[in-house]
């Protein structure tokens, strides 16, 4: 037989007898795992941990909700604040037909006026009407931009509006 056969004959059994006694050590120790003081710290470490990812999360969704709200809740306290008197309407019936309408501002911020409608028609203005508090100035409607004809006698409802989404009506007669 080879020299290398002889000694790996030897050894192996060696070698088996080695892992074997250990396995059998192995066995027969006392199985003690993690100790509970060192798993209960180790649970408090993940449910902190979780629970602070929860609350920066939960912080972040309630501030940028809260920015929403603010711009939301501002532009309805200016809607609030923003109040038109339609205080004069003068018609002319002759040719060119027009309609003068006096408005003024008596709320606590100035107005800007961008839409009129004449019985619910929209009268295009070639520039909003800005309005100061406490001002007021003409709206004048030339013939050309009233979709009908003028008549002496009738009822006609005029209503402003604004960009803040602000109307204001009222019933004038020509």
């Amino acid at each position: 037989m080879s020299p290398v056969l002889e000694v790996s004959r030897i050894i192996f059994p060696l070698k088996f007898r080695i892992v074997q006694d250990g396995l059998k050590r192995m066995l027969k120790a006392k199985r003690t795992g993690v100790s509970p003081v060192l798993s209960a710290m180790l649970m408090v470490l993940i449910v902190m941990s979780l629970a602070s990812i929860v609350l920066l999360w939960s912080m972040g969704a309630i501030n940028e909700s809260r920015d929403v709200y603010e711009v939301v809740f501002k532009q309805k306290v200016e809607k609030v604040k923003e109040r038109i008197l339609i205080e004069n309407v003068k018609f002319k019936l002759d040719t060119p037909q027009e309609i003068r309408i006096y408005v003024r501002n008596i709320g606590k911020i100035s107005a800007t006026i961008d839409h009129v409608y004449i019985d619910n028609q929209l009268i295009a203005l070639n520039t909003p009407l800005k309005l100061e508090m406490g001002k007021g100035n003409y709206i004048v409607i030339n013939e050309e931009k009233l979709p009908f004809t003028l008549e002496e006698g009738e009822t006609y409802l005029i209503t402003i509006a604004t960009p803040r989404g602000k109307a204001f009506s009222s019933y004038w007669s020509s």
